[in-house]
C-alpha cells in the first residue's frame, strides 16, 4: 500500500510539473503575442490569467483590443483554452459585450454563449479539420443610435471534406432588422430561418502555411439553401466556378412558392431599388405558374448576372 501511495504521489507530482510547465509556456506565449500587438500598434489587453489544472490549459484576457486601419474590435474578455491531452483542439469563448468599428461607425454587439471550437490535424501541417462558431441571442446597434440587427441563434461550421474542399454550413434563426423597414413593405418581424450548406473548393488547404500562401476560392457549390421570412420562401442550389479572370461563372437554381412575396422582401431589404420593382415584376411574371410559384436560374455568365431574362449587374469575383 505504501508503494502504491508513493507511486500515486509521484504521478501526481509529474502531472503537476507537466501542467505547470505547459501553463508557463502558454502564459509566456500569450504575453509575447500581446506585447507584439502593442508594439505594432495593432492591439492590447489587460490582465492575463491562466487556469484549467489539471485537464486543460486556459488563458483569459481582460479587455482585449484589435485594430487595423479603420477596423477595430474590443471585448470585455476573451478566453482561449485547450485540453492538456489534445492540444490540437482549441476553444475560444468571447464575452457578451463587444464593440466593432467599421470606418467611422461603431457597433455595439451583445451575444449569449458566444464560442468557437477549432480542431486541427495532429501533425506538422496543423491543417484545419473543423471550425464551429455558435451564439445564442445576439444583437447589434450603432453606438448612440438604433438597432442594426438581432437573432435568436447563429451557428456556423466549416469542415474539411477531402482534398482542398471544405463544407460550410450556416443556420440563422429569428433574424430581425430595424423596425422602420417593416411598415413600408409589410415585412414580418423576424425571419423564421436562413440556412445554407455550401461546398467550397480551394486552391490550397487551410493549414499553417495559409498565411504565406492564402488559399483561393476555385468553386462554390450550393448543395442547399433555404430562406423563410414571413410569406417569402426561397430555395437555392447550384454551382459556380472562377473563370480565367477570377469572375464567377455558373448558375444557381432558385425556387419559390410565392415569387411576389420574395420580390417584396428584396424591396424591404433594399436589395432592389423601388424604381426597378415594376420592371422586375413585369419581366418575371411570365415565368410564374398559375399558383404564383416560380423556378428560375440565377446565371453568372460573361461577367454578368442574370435572373432569368433580367440583367442584374456585373458578376462578383470568386478569387
Amino acid at each position: 500500500m505504501r508503494r502504491l501511495v508513493s507511486a500515486l504521489l509521484g504521478l501526481a507530482l509529474l502531472v503537476a510539473l507537466a501542467w505547470g510547465a505547459g501553463a508557463l509556456a502558454l502564459r509566456q506565449g500569450a504575453d509575447s503575442a500581446v506585447k507584439m500587438l502593442r508594439d505594432q500598434g495593432r492591439g492590447d489587453a489587460g490582465a492575463l490569467t491562466v487556469a484549467g489544472f489539471p485537464s486543460a490549459f486556459s488563458v483569459t484576457l481582460a479587455a482585449p483590443k484589435l485594430h487595423q486601419g479603420l477596423i477595430a474590435w474590443q471585448g470585455d474578455w476573451l478566453r482561449f483554452s485547450l485540453p492538456s491531452y489534445a492540444p490540437w483542439r482549441w476553444r475560444l469563448d468571447i464575452g457578451a459585450a463587444q464593440s466593432l468599428r467599421l470606418g467611422f461607425l461603431n457597433y455595439l454587439i451583445s451575444g449569449d454563449d458566444m464560442r468557437a471550437d477549432l480542431a486541427f490535424r495532429p501533425d506538422t501541417t496543423l491543417a484545419l479539420e473543423n471550425f464551429d462558431f455558435s451564439t445564442g441571442q445576439v444583437s447589434s446597434a450603432v453606438d448612440g443610435g438604433g438597432k442594426v440587427f438581432g437573432a435568436e441563434s447563429l451557428a456556423l461550421s466549416l469542415t474539411a471534406a477531402g482534398g482542398f474542399d471544405y463544407r460550410l454550413e450556416a443556420r440563422l434563426a429569428g433574424f430581425s432588422l430595424p423596425t422602420q423597414l417593416q411598415p413600408a413593405y409589410a415585412l414580418a418581424e423576424q425571419a423564421e430561418v436562413l440556412e445554407a450548406r455550401v461546398l467550397l473548393g480551394l486552391s490550397a488547404p487551410i493549414d499553417r502555411n495559409a498565411q504565406d500562401v492564402p488559399p483561393n476560392l476555385q468553386t462554390l457549390t450550393v448543395e442547399g439553401a433555404t430562406l423563410r421570412w414571413g410569406a417569402a420562401e426561397l430555395h437555392a442550389e447550384g454551382a459556380l466556378h472562377a473563370d480565367a479572370t477570377g469572375l464567377a461563372e455558373g448558375q444557381i437554381a432558385l425556387r419559390s412558392p410565392d415569387w411576389r412575396a420574395v420580390v417584396d422582401l428584396a424591396l424591404a431589404l433594399r436589395l432592389v431599388q423601388p424604381r426597378f420593382a415594376s420592371t422586375l415584376a413585369r419581366d418575371l411574371e411570365p415565368l410564374a405558374d398559375a399558383q404564383g410559384g416560380m423556378a428560375v436560374n440565377l446565371a453568372f455568365r460573361s461577367g454578368q448576372i442574370w435572373l432569368g431574362p433580367v440583367l442584374l449587374g456585373p458578376s462578383p469575383y470568386l478569387q
